[in-house]
């Protein structure tokens, strides 16, 4: 198979081929980048059209997710229990890797094409994926195990109206950051070592550029820094001194990282001339 020739959508069985959905949506992310092709590559096709959402058997698992976000929020509202948020942010974390798993089927296809690569260099990708996501990402989950840490030492200063202790429910979101920061570290890990699957210039540019989106589109952690924290569901932390360095913390993290996603995108807002199909 000759790996630049136009992807040209057949029968699904067949290993190696893009799908019509997975070329249709590659046309669309080098369209929003000025690049306009009927037919991209093989590779191509391949590497970013199966990393959309709308992925192959990703609607099925959404459903199932929602489902049991609906049925849990049901048993929540029937029986008082900890940790509805932290149940969320689990949810989200499995949700991401399954997505992220998907989108390696499709890279390890893409990767028969072309034979492995070498990883980059670890420095070269520390700078692709950027130190604003990294520096957010750290300070997430040391930010939120401090503030966990802190909310375990300052509960039983305060009175408590449910059945449970407070500890109980601190405990829960606690472990659902654990659960947010092994789904980000495996994630992120594989992206950092990943090999550069290229066969040209090209594919090469559009190789650093989705390792640089990867992280923010399998591993955003500022999602666990609003799902995880036990202060904003804990009566007592608010308005008081933790709940106020709780919101500065969300508001750094945040800020942090939607400031590197906005640099990526303006960093590849245009891709230069290369093949990219035809």
């Amino acid at each position: 198979m000759i790996v630049r020739e136009p992807a040209l959508p057949v029968d699904l069985r067949l290993p190696g081929e893009p799908t019509v959905l997975e070329v249709g949506r590659t046309r669309l992310w080098l369209g929003r980048r000025g690049v306009t092709v009927w037919l991209p590559t093989r590779l191509l096709a391949l590497r970013i059209g199966g990393r959309a959402i709308g992925g192959r058997g990703i609607p099925g698992y959404a459903i199932v997710i929602a489902a049991l976000w609906v049925s849990t929020g049901v048993l929540f509202e029937a029986v008082e229990l900890p940790g509805r948020t932290a149940v969320l942010a689990v949810l989200f974390a499995v949700f991401q890797v399954v997505r992220w798993r998907n989108a390696q089927r499709r890279e390890q296809l893409a990767e028969r094409l072309t034979g492995a690569g070498a990883p980059p260099p670890l420095r070269s990708a520390l700078k692709q994926v950027g130190w604003w996501y990294l520096i957010s990402t750290a300070l997430t989950f040391a930010g939120g195990a401090a503030l966990c840490a802190a909310a375990f030492l300052t509960a039983p200063q305060f009175t408590w109206k449910h059945w449970y202790p407070p500890s109980v429910a601190i405990g829960v979101h606690t472990c659902a950051l654990a659960v947010g920061a092994g789904a980000t570290a495996l994630v992120l890990g594989r992206v950092l070592r990943a090999p550069v699957i290229a066969e040209d210039g090209t594919s090469q540019l559009v190789d650093g550029l989705l390792r640089a989106e990867d992280p923010y589109r399998f591993a955003s952690s500022v999602m666990y820094a609003v799902l995880a924290m036990p202060v904003f569901v804990v009566d007592w932390a608010w308005p008081g001194p933790l709940g106020w360095c709780a919101l500065v913390y969300l508001v750094v993290v945040t800020a942090m990282q939607l400031t590197g996603w906005l640099l990526v995108r303006r960093r590849y807002r245009r891709l230069p001339p290369g093949f990219y199909g035809r």
